[in-house]
This record gives structure tokens, C-alpha cells and sequence, in this order.
């Protein structure tokens, strides 16, 4: 009766909860003594204390921040992350809206950024950006429209009506209702292809949204066919979770992996999250080819800014070092966006 207790046991702990964690390993950071053991048996975190994410925050880059005014209510509104962003000494924010332009609102955030520090309320000038999101269609003409924008910087496929999301999720999606990014013989749809070559002509970046590796394959290959900088939305999220090798693969045409804040520090919106994945993805995809942003904003998360200050303590206390975490905020981002690049002071 033992042994077969202890194999439905192990059979148990095998069992998965979503697309990588198990059971067991939920039991791991669930116990009793993990508390402990994660001071204990890790130097490095005790080494951790409030201000050490400074030097590193100074420069860094947040591409993926939502904020107020949105669809719905957000934390902050655009203002208040801009002022908190340059304090902390940053270089650079976008705000993403999953269905609207928000590079019009960007440009008169950063005319006000601009005007604080001409009065001397604010001593750091932050770069302020926006973009479009596609969850109402890929739509070429929209696209061409943002375009003509000033602070217009990256466009952000479809989230909530994504059909790769929606038929990962097992929700049967019906293709009228759903946006295709792909076709069903896994060719890149013309109207997505088209939105593309634009992005890549305009030298702007593109987020690839919830989608999953059925349509993300051909649409990496597509960008590093016509140069365009792209990155993957928060893979290691359950709601658009990449395996590790899938994302390697994907680096490896020259996409850059978002490591973003969210899945290291779990939440009311996704409260069952290994917190490791994000410190495991970085070594194996490796910090040259990982981006990070907040993905912050909603109601019930930290603030973006002091978001990034946990994300950064916590990469440090368990094992990332500092020069791949600089490569992660400031670097890679800088890269994405298309911005020029810093001598590494986080000054233009």
C-alpha cells in the first residue's frame, strides 16, 4: 500500500500546472520552510538592500508600461510614471495601449517632462514614447497613419483578440472574431506582412503580442527576413508561455526575449509563478538576446518604476550579475526602440 501510495505520489508531483510548473515544485515554493531556505541558502540575496537597483535603473529603458488614460483604470496615469521614471534617472518609457495610439498623449507628456525640468521641478529629462496597438486589426493604413506621429516607436500585435492566443488557451477561436497573424498553411497573412515592412522602413520596433509558437516561428523568420526589430511579449506569462528551447530558437533569429517583471514577481493576476523561470530564462537564452520592461500599470500591481526596482533586486540577489541586468534595462531596449546608443552612463 506504501509503494503505491508513493507512486501516486510521484505521479502527482509530475503533474503540471500549465504549460512547465508541477506540482511539486509548486509544493517546493509553497512549504513551510522555503522562506528559510531562499535567506539561507543564498548569500547574495542577503546582499540585497533598498537602493542598490539605482546605478542600474540609471539609463535603463521601460518599453511596455500601461497607463491612464486607457480602457481601463490604470495604477498611474502617464504623467505621474513619466515624473517618478525621471527621478529614478531613466532614459527612456513607452506606454502601450492594447487597442489605441499612444504616441499623440506621449509627445505632450514629454512637452510637460520638458517644461518641469526647465523650471527646475524635475532635474533628469526622461525620453517619453508611445505606439499602436492591433487588437481592432493588423491594418496597414492605420499603421501608415501612426506613423506620421511624433514620439512613435513601436506597434504592439494583438492581445486579448489574438487567434493564436485564444486557440492556445482552448477556446476553439472563430477566425472572424479572432485577428490571424498567420495562415493555415503557415504563411505570414499579406496585411501582416505589409505592417511589417513598414515597421521595418519606419525603424520601429514590434512587440508580437499573446500569441503562441505556431504563428511566432514564421513571424520571426519574416523579421529577420526584412530586418525589422522585434520582441516577444512576456513568454514566460502562462498566458502566452513559451517553452525555454522555443524561445532560444526564436532568439536565434534575432528576436529579442522579453524577461519582464511580471512573471518574477507574482501577483493577484497570476498568483501560481515560479519566480526562477525568469532568472533560468536569462542564463539559458542568455542577457545579449533578453529585453526587459514592466509590463506594469494595472490597478493591483506595484507601480512600473518601483516595479523595476524589485525585478532589479531580485535578479541580483538570485545570481544575474550586474553588467547582464545593465544589458537587459538599458542596452537591449535602447536597441530595440532604435535609440542610439549610450556610452554606458545613461546619457545620450
Amino acid at each position: 500500500m506504501c509503494d503505491e501510495h508513493a507512486v501516486y505520489e510521484a505521479a502527482i508531483g509530475e503533474t503540471r500546472v500549465g504549460r512547465t510548473l508541477t506540482v511539486e515544485r509548486v509544493r517546493q515554493l509553497n512549504s513551510p520552510t522555503y522562506f528559510y531556505e531562499m535567506l539561507k541558502d543564498n548569500p547574495q540575496l542577503t546582499a540585497v538592500y533598498p537602493g542598490i537597483e539605482n546605478p542600474i535603473l540609471e539609463g535603463a529603458i521601460d518599453h511596455h508600461i500601461h497607463a491612464y488614460p486607457d480602457f481601463v483604470h490604470r495604477g498611474q496615469d502617464m504623467v505621474e510614471i513619466a515624473v517618478d521614471a525621471s527621478r529614478a534617472k531613466m532614459r527612456a518609457i513607452a506606454f502601450k495601449d492594447h487597442w489605441n495610439l499612444t504616441a499623440g498623449a506621449a509627445y505632450l507628456v514629454q512637452k510637460h517632462i520638458d517644461e518641469m525640468v526647465l523650471d527646475g521641478r524635475l532635474e533628469h529629462r526622461v525620453e517619453v514614447y508611445g505606439g499602436l496597438g492591433l487588437n481592432l486589426g493588423v491594418n496597414p493604413e492605420a499603421v501608415e497613419v501612426a506613423l506620421k506621429y511624433p514620439n512613435m516607436k513601436c506597434l504592439w500585435f494583438p492581445t486579448f483578440k489574438s487567434f493564436g492566443w485564444a486557440r492556445s488557451a482552448g477556446l476553439d477561436p472563430d477566425p472572424e472574431e479572432y485577428v490571424r497573424l498567420v495562415g493555415p498553411t503557415g504563411d505570414v497573412l499579406p496585411n501582416v506582412r505589409r505592417v511589417m515592412e513598414l515597421a521595418a522602413e519606419a525603424g520601429i520596433a514590434i512587440a508580437l503580442g499573446h500569441t503562441d509558437f505556431e504563428e511566432l516561428l514564421p513571424l520571426c523568420t519574416l523579421a529577420k527576413e526584412l530586418g525589422v526589430r522585434a520582441v516577444l511579449d512576456h513568454p514566460l506569462l502562462e498566458l502566452n508561455k513559451l517553452l525555454i528551447d522555443e524561445m532560444k530558437q526564436l532568439a536565434a533569429l534575432g528576436v529579442f526575449v522579453g524577461v519582464y517583471c511580471q512573471p518574477m514577481i507574482p501577483s493577484l493576476y497570476q498568483p501560481v509563478q515560479d519566480p526562477m523561470e525568469s532568472v533560468e530564462a536569462i542564463k539559458q537564452v542568455g542577457a545579449d538576446r533578453c529585453v526587459s520592461g514592466s509590463d506594469f500599470g494595472q490597478v493591483l500591481h506595484l507601480d512600473a518604476v518601483a516595479g523595476m526596482r524589485v525585478f532589479v533586486r531580485a535578479l541580483l540577489g538570485f545570481g544575474v550579475p550586474a553588467q547582464d541586468v545593465k544589458t537587459i534595462l538599458c542596452d537591449n531596449p535602447a536597441r530595440l526602440l532604435g535609440l542610439e546608443p549610450t556610452g554606458g552612463s545613461g546619457t545620450p
